[in-house]
């Protein structure tokens, strides 16, 4: 089973710095990929096409370089992440770990001064904590995912 980690990108140049870097060092191993010498033991493998297997080293990689964007953006002061059970949020100048199974809903309300849609989860203690705005990137997939786990915790 995979540990998933699912951030939500800030729409400020921190968020968007993260994604360069990432994207310039996969471009840098994708051009390693394609203009390395594949030991024989791999052709062989793959029934001498060396295609098949600069293909799934690429996907390899791809996928390596997923995690390694969410890494970065976990970093960054303002990203909530979700990672297995646990949403950790910025409440009050500190990240706070909140388990799923304690959000009781999660839903969206606008937020001062240009009237942003933000996503906010409501604790079964009755708190309320904002998660981030709805247009930032990746936060439709965490909220799929926080609305799933807490469907599954019931």
């Amino acid at each position: 089973m995979f540990i998933r980690l699912r951030t939500a990108r800030p729409d400020d140049w921190s968020g968007k710095l993260t994604d360069l870097a990432v994207t310039v060092l996969a471009l840098m191993i994708l051009i390693v990929v394609l203009l390395v010498r594949l030991p024989e033991s791999w052709l062989a493998l793959a029934a001498g096409r060396g295609w098949i297997v600069r293909v799934v080293l690429a996907l390899a990689a791809w996928w390596l370089f997923m995690w390694l964007d969410n890494a970065l953006r976990v970093l960054l002061p303002r990203t909530p992440y979700l990672f297995g059970r646990t949403l950790t949020i910025r409440a009050r100048g500190r990240r706070v770990p909140l388990p799923v199974r304690e959000i009781q809903a999660i839903h969206v309300e606008t937020r001062p001064p240009d009237e942003r849609e933000t996503f906010v989860v409501e604790l079964r203690s009755g708190e309320h904590h904002d998660l981030c705005p709805v247009h930032w990137q990746g936060a439709g997939r965490m909220y799929r995912r926080i609305a799933r786990a807490q469907r599954l915790a019931r």
